[in-house]
């Protein structure tokens, strides 16, 4: 229980933490209205329809403004969490509760999930270390390794968090009240889903549009980018200033790497999180997970349910859980190693870890 703590409470950090560094002064100091329900949507703005237009036509408009001027696609309202008031932990807290409620609301498996990733992203990351480096050459490339495991197991996880598929939470017996005003009022950021694949949106019963769903995978790149040059510098930077000291109190000590450009490390994490581990996890909770693992299993349960022949009693073998726990392991540990071998051959392609010749 006590490693389950430790972990859950790093991914409490890793994902608070970071949303809170890359939230932009108007996510935090302007918290937005809501329109409906209070457990349901959130406004971000005040599109409203007139009569010659369409609500299509002010998503298009309103999207297409908001990308060319730069704005901040990304925050933490829209994400999973109440837009924070100020930094304080309170705030902090309660937005990182609201977010995991969301997505445990659409993943009932998503916290189990969540200790999974981590365990892997550094399991996998050091594994493609060593397939990557070899055996021989992981103790004198021990500094690019450990800054390669600390930034993966940040990264990794803060790509699975914001990609998420998310749904309404609400207690039993709740009736939660959806009205034809959530179709005409509301900006175009609320008809985003934060997964392209999700079937829903966070209300639970509307669809998303194509666009929208185009638009689940634009919106999460500035903050993923922000927060893989921030894993980056806190993975590159500790190994860096460990390099010093070793160097000060150890006068004989030579590493065997060039020093890490830091910011350059920065920039590809930030480029690399934005568009490959988005793709990887838009791809894997999206449509991997819901439809090659959850739906069949779902299926499996109903026969449970209703069948009383050998059907039925073949589908309520308990091994069942076990196979579907193991394919859920396989393919994020698959995802995992993937990514850990994309990422260590673009920064040896771009020159960016190199032996001191």
């Amino acid at each position: 229980m006590n490693q389950i703590g430790t972990a859950l409470t790093f991914m409490s950090i890793v994902a608070l933490c970071t949303d809170a560094f890359v939230a932009t002064p108007s996510a935090i100091h302007h918290p937005h209205q809501q329109l409906i329900h209070s457990r349901l949507l959130t406004t971000l703005g005040n599109a409203q329809l007139d009569d010659n237009s369409s609500f299509e036509d002010v998503f298009a408009d309103e999207a297409s403004a908001a990308i060319l001027s730069g704005q901040d696609l990304d925050i933490i309202t829209l994400r999973g969490g109440d837009a924070l008031k100020s930094f304080s932990p309170q705030s902090i807290v309660s937005s990182f509760k609201l977010g995991l409620s969301q997505r445990v609301a659409a993943d009932p498996n998503f916290l189990l999930k969540s200790i999974l990733e981590v365990v892997l992203a550094a399991t996998t990351q050091y594994m493609a270390e060593v397939s990557r480096r070899g055996w021989n050459r992981m103790l004198p490339e021990i500094d690019f390794v450990f800054a390669g495991v600390l930034t993966a197991v940040i990264g990794k996880y803060y790509s699975c968090w914001r990609v998420a598929k998310t749904s309404v939470s609400k207690p039993k017996n709740e009736i939660v009240i959806v009205d034809s005003i959530s179709k005409n009022i509301g900006s175009w950021r609320e008809r985003v889903p934060t997964n392209a694949f999700q079937k829903t949106l966070l209300d639970g019963h509307t669809r998303p549009s194509m666009p929208s769903r185009f638009l689940a995978v634009v919106v999460p790149m500035p903050q993923l980018f922000r927060a893989g040059v921030i894993a980056s510098i806190i993975g590159y930077g500790i190994t860096s200033a460990l390099i010093q000291l070793r160097t000060m109190f150890i006068p004989s000590y030579v590493p065997q790497t060039n020093p890490v450009s830091v910011p350059l490390a920065a920039l590809y994490t930030g480029a690399f999180m934005a568009l490959i581990s988005n793709v990887r996890y838009q791809l894997l909770q999206g449509v991997i997970e819901p439809y090659l693992i959850d739906t069949p299993f779902f299926k499996l349960q109903r026969l449970a349910e209703i069948n009383n022949g050998l059907v039925g009693r073949i589908a309520r073998w308990k091994i069942w859980k076990t196979i579907k726990g193991l394919l859920i392991l396989a393919v994020r540990w698959a995802n995992g190693l993937l990514g850990s071998w994309l990422a260590i051959g673009g920064m040896r392609a771009l020159n960016l870890q190199q032996l001191k010749s």
